[in-house]
């Protein structure tokens, strides 16, 4: 559970954040219905310790929607799907999306998430080493979008480094908004990777408007590239990028960061939660 502690020194960082910015706190701007989310492998040593414990105090901060991945316990961290997803339910949130495994358990990760009214699929990670894997990668995302399609899930893919790597004159990012069907595939913009690969995100949201439905934010630590911090701390410019929203066609906003909490895992997402609340205004 949230110690008082902690509790109390992650809604000051919240509270102050929002003052800093002459903007309302997190309860006078509660009523607003911008969606944001949280990527569960942000807290994935508490999930795989005590799951239940950690969605409390992820509602507790004020998170509404959950999105998880498939890691060594699957997509419901060792509870059975029905079980999670009531738990969350309960606790006032909603799994809406995960990240799931390429591979032998893909088509049955996608027929139980659509049992479990996910709507969103998203693979987070492929090996891209050559134009020829690229191209492949183009026929199973294919594939699987067409698959989620008929479960009534929308399939998605969430962008790395190495998607801006070039083979034999192609980037894997471009090609795939090219060739893949905008119906069968969106884009999960992770924004920290654009930034740490020097890409501006504006580039392909202005040649492929609507694309974009779903950002990771976390921000780039000022002194370390390879280091992420709490959204507002580092120096992607996510004003501008918000600016863009509606021509993206952004629809949800998930918060993640790999690590580095200042002060400590709580009152970073808290702080994270809170700035992105004011972006999204």
């Amino acid at each position: 559970m949230l110690s008082r502690r902690d509790f109390l020194m992650a809604a000051g960082a919240l509270a102050a954040g929002a003052l800093a910015a002459g903007l309302p706190t997190v309860s006078a701007q509660a009523k607003g219905n911008y969606p944001i989310g949280i990527q569960l492998y942000t807290v994935r040593e508490w999930m795989n310790q005590d799951p239940v414990g950690t969605l409390k105090q992820l509602a507790a901060i004020g998170y509404t929607l959950l999105e998880s991945y498939q890691g060594d316990k699957g997509i419901y961290f060792g509870l059975k799907p029905a079980e999670f997803t009531k738990i969350a339910h309960d606790l006032g949130m909603t799994l809406f999306a995960s990240h799931f495994n390429l591979g032998k358990t893909a088509e049955s990760s996608i027929t139980e998430a659509a049992t479990m009214g996910l709507k969103y699929m998203i693979v987070p990670y492929n090996e891209l080493t050559s134009l020829e894997t690229t191209k492949r990668a183009v026929e199973e995302y294919t594939r699987l979008g067409e698959l989620c399609q008929k479960h009534g899930i929308q399939f998605g893919y969430h962008n790395h480094g190495y998607d801006f790597e070039t083979f034999e004159g192609v980037v894997p990012y471009e090609l795939f908004l090219k060739q893949i069907d905008p119906k069968l595939m969106i884009m999960e913009m992770e924004l920290y990777w654009f930034a740490r690969m020097k890409v501006d995100p504006l580039t392909f949201i202005q040649k492929y408007p609507g694309r974009f439905p779903i950002w990771h934010v976390k921000d780039m630590d000022k002194q370390d590239r390879t280091a992420n911090t709490e959204v507002g701390k580092g120096s992607i410019d996510y004003k501008r990028l918000f600016a863009h929203a509606n021509q993206a066609g952004l629809q949800y906003s998930v918060v993640e960061q790999d690590g580095h909490f200042h002060p400590s895992v709580w009152p970073s997402l808290t702080t994270s939660l809170g700035a992105t609340k004011i972006l999204g205004r």
